[in-house]
């Protein structure tokens, strides 16, 4: 099985932000603005599969066989994360935060309440960070230059990136998109915990593009995966393109063997035995 990490850094506009992936989650409703703030998005996923049709793929960071807590650690390694949940259950709470800040939230449509903690904690260690990422006990975390205590304005501007969500919904509703700017104002970058098929993706949103192409190559090359570049978000797009497009990309500037196998010819049309690939590369009709 191959084991990859797939990422893109697009423009990212608040006002249309798109869709997250089918089916399991979507952006909170945004009002009407007339001057929308543009910033950049950083996506980052993984996958598993055999072979370049992936149509056996198990989708999310979970699969991609790099450890997340040590990813996100990489992308700002002098900075400080202040993790953050907005409708923490209980039992899933990290048992250094504290006993506040407590309240009944709906569930069902109002069907019933229970009872969920809103928490922020800096979050140092790698190995807390990877569990709280891929055991879904964490909405994102805010990238600050030292430690220090959010303000009443970063406050606001969370409760409004969060407050409105509803985690008990599906596909679920986490995110107020308009809320990016306003906290891109106080800290240099927003990680959002989002949902891919089978597991987690990052979106790393932030003022300027952020290019972090070289660290999540060697953080894949440790960890034995393969880093593919995509050209949009790798939640909403086809690994076998994405696939495609590299094995073209690394056909012309390396010598060395593409290191994932080609599906047989018909299992995809992005796969290295489709008469497309052979079109491009102008290899013989076999």
């Amino acid at each position: 099985m191959i084991q990859a990490l797939g990422y893109c850094s697009t423009p990212f506009d608040p006002t249309r932000p798109g869709r997250l992936c089918r089916g399991r989650e979507m952006w909170v409703p945004a009002w009407e603005d007339a001057d929308p703030t543009p910033i950049w998005r950083l996506v980052i996923s993984g996958a598993r599969f055999s072979d370049d049709s992936a149509r056996d793929a198990r989708r999310g960071l979970t699969w991609s066989g790099v450890d997340v807590g040590v990813l996100m650690k990489a992308l700002f390694p002098s900075s400080w994360l202040l993790g953050f949940k907005e409708e923490g259950q209980i039992p899933s709470v990290p048992e250094y935060v504290e006993d506040e800040d407590i309240f009944l939230a709906p569930r069902g449509g109002g069907a019933r309440y229970d009872p969920c903690q809103r928490w922020q904690h800096y979050v140092d260690e790698a190995d807390e960070l990877a569990d709280l990422v891929l055991e879904d006990r964490i909405d994102g975390a805010l990238v600050f230059p030292t430690q220090q205590e959010a303000g009443e304005k970063i406050q606001e501007d969370l409760f409004l990136l969060v407050g409105q969500g509803d985690g008990s919904r599906w596909p679920m509703r986490r995110f107020q998109p308009l809320a990016l700017p306003f906290l891109l104002q106080h800290v240099p970058g927003v990680v959002c915990v989002h949902q891919d098929k089978h597991g987690p993706a990052l979106g790393i949103y932030t003022s300027e593009a952020l290019d972090r192409s070289a660290v999540l190559s060697a953080l894949a090359e440790s960890a034995g995966a393969l880093a593919v570049p995509f050209s949009i978000p790798p939640m909403l797009a086809r690994w076998d393109r994405a696939l495609h497009e590299f094995r073209v990309q690394w056909m012309t500037n390396r010598s060395d063997e593409f290191p994932v196998p080609p599906a047989p010819e018909g299992y995809s049309p992005w796969g290295a035995a489709s008469p497309r690939f052979r079109a491009i590369t102008g290899q013989p009709e076999e």
